[in-house]
C-alpha cells in the first residue's frame, strides 16, 4: 500500500478568525500513513499531493502547513523532499541575511545569536524579489524555546483595517521604504548575521576585478531589482570600494496571486521592532555606536506613526501559532499568506530553509 499524508493531531495550531471559515486549522499538520516510510516514499507522496492539485487546495485554505514524524535525518534528505514539489528554486538576490549552503537550495535559515529573536516578516518581503514559499526543516530541537511563530496575513489586513483603515489607505496609496546597509567586507564573513556587499551583490565579482570593475558588477545585480536606489559610502584608501545603501520603495499590501485575497504583505513590523530595541526609532535614528538603523517609512520617506506598528505587533501576538518542533520535522509556508518570526532559544538548535517560486510565477 502506498504511502499516504493525513491529517494529524498538531498542538500548537490554531482556528484562524474571519475572514476565514470557522474551523479553519493553521498550520494543518499531515503526517505520513506510515511511521517507517522510507524517504523515497515520502516524496512520491509528496509528488503525488502536488501533481494532484491537493497541495494547491490546501495553502488556499490553509495557508501553511506543518508535515511531522517525517525522520528526515539531514539537509539533503530535506533537499530531496524539497524538490519533490515540483516547483522552482528562488534565488536570492541582495540577501539581508548571512546563509550557509549544506544542500542542493538548502541553507541555514538565519545565523543571528539565539538569545536575539526574529521578528514577523514575509519573506524577503522587503525586495521586490521574493519568493513564493518557504520551507523549514528541523536538524536539531531546541532544549527550551526556538518555537516559529507564524501569522496569517490576510487576517492581520482585515483586523489591521477594521482598528486603523486610516493607516491602511496611507499604505495603500503610498507604500513603503525601506533602507538596507552592506558594509565592505569578505565574502565568508561571520562575525556578523548580516551580508556584506559581496554577500549581497557580488556573486559575480572577481577577487582580481579592480573597483571600477567590482562596482559596475554589484550595480548590475542591484538593477535587478527595479525599485531599488542606491549610493556608496565611506569609501577611503583602506576601503576603495565603500559600503552600500540600498533602498527599496514597496507595496506593503498585495493581493494574493490565486486566492485573490488581500494581505498585509510587508517586513515592516520587523523593521520597526529592530529599531526599537536598538534605540533609533526616532531621528537621526543611530545607536550609541552611530550604526544607523531606522525603521520603515511610507514610500514618501515620512514617518509612520509608532501607535500603528503597537497595534500590528497587539494583534500578531493575539493571532500567532507558536509552532514548535521535532527533529525532521518541515513546514511549509504560502509566502504571500503567512508571516513568520522566531523565538530566543537554548541548546542546540537548528533549522535549514529551502525557498521556491511557482513555475508560472515572475516577481
Amino acid at each position: 500500500m502506498s504511502v499516504t499524508f493525513t491529517p494529524a493531531r498538531y498542538a500548537p495550531s490554531v482556528d484562524l478568525p474571519a475572514p476565514y471559515p470557522p474551523n479553519t486549522t493553521f498550520p494543518l499538520s499531515l503526517a505520513p500513513t506510515q511511521p517507517d516510510a522510507s524517504t523515497e516514499e515520502l516524496l512520491a507522496a509528496v509528488r503525488d499531493l502536488s501533481e494532484t492539485g491537493q497541495l494547491s487546495k490546501i495553502l488556499a485554505k490553509n495557508g501553511a502547513i506543518y508535515f511531522q514524524n517525517l525522520g528526515l535525518k539531514d539537509a539533503h534528505e530535506f533537499s530531496k523532499f524539497a524538490h519533490a514539489f515540483g516547483w522552482l528554486p528562488h534565488e536570492d538576490i541582495g540577501n539581508p541575511v548571512r546563509r550557509t549552503v549544506l544542500a542542493k537550495n538548502v541553507a541555514t535559515a538565519n545565523e543571528g545569536p539565539n538569545t536575539q529573536p526574529v521578528y514577523p516578516h514575509n519573506e524577503f518581503g522587503l525586495s521586490p524579489h521574493y519568493p513564493a514559499y518557504v520551507l523549514f526543516y528541523c536538524v536539531s530541537a531546541p532544549e527550551t524555546g526556538g518555537e516559529t511563530p507564524i501569522n496569517n496575513s490576510v487576517v492581520l489586513y482585515k483586523e489591521f483595517k477594521e482598528r486603523h483603515p486610516e493607516f491602511i489607505e496611507e499604505l495603500e496609496k503610498k507604500g513603503v521604504k525601506y533602507q538596507l546597509f552592506h558594509p565592505n567586507g569578505p565574502r565568508d564573513q561571520v562575525a556578523s548575521a548580516g551580508t556584506t556587499v559581496l554577500q549581497a551583490y557580488g556573486l559575480h565579482v572577481l577577487d582580481s576585478d579592480d573597483t571600477e570593475t567590482a562596482r559596475a558588477k554589484i550595480e548590475k545585480e542591484i538593477r535587478r531589482l527595479p525599485t531599488a536606489q542606491w549610493v556608496w559610502e565611506n569609501q577611503s584608501e583602506e576601503n576603495p570600494l565603500g559600503d552600500l545603501r540600498v533602498w527599496q520603495h514597496l507595496p506593503a499590501v498585495r493581493d494574493h496571486p490565486r486566492t485573490g485575497q488581500t494581505a498585509f504583505f510587508n517586513n515592516i513590523v520587523s523593521r520597526y521592532l529592530n529599531a526599537k530595541k536598538s534605540g533609533t526609532l526616532e531621528p537621526p535614528h543611530k545607536n550609541e555606536e552611530g550604526k544607523y538603523q531606522p525603521p520603515a517609512f511610507y514610500g514618501d520617506g515620512s514617518m509612520i506613526p509608532s501607535e500603528y506598528f503597537e497595534t500590528a505587533v497587539e494583534i500578531i501576538y493575539r493571532t500567532r501559532s507558536l509552532v514548535t518542533w521535532k527533529e525532521g520535522d518541515v513546514i511549509l509556508l504560502d509566502n504571500h499568506a503567512v508571516q513568520h518570526a522566531r523565538e530566543p532559544w537554548t541548546g542546540n538548535r537548528k533549522l535549514l530553509a529551502s525557498l521556491w517560486d511557482e513555475p508560472t510565477t515572475a516577481h
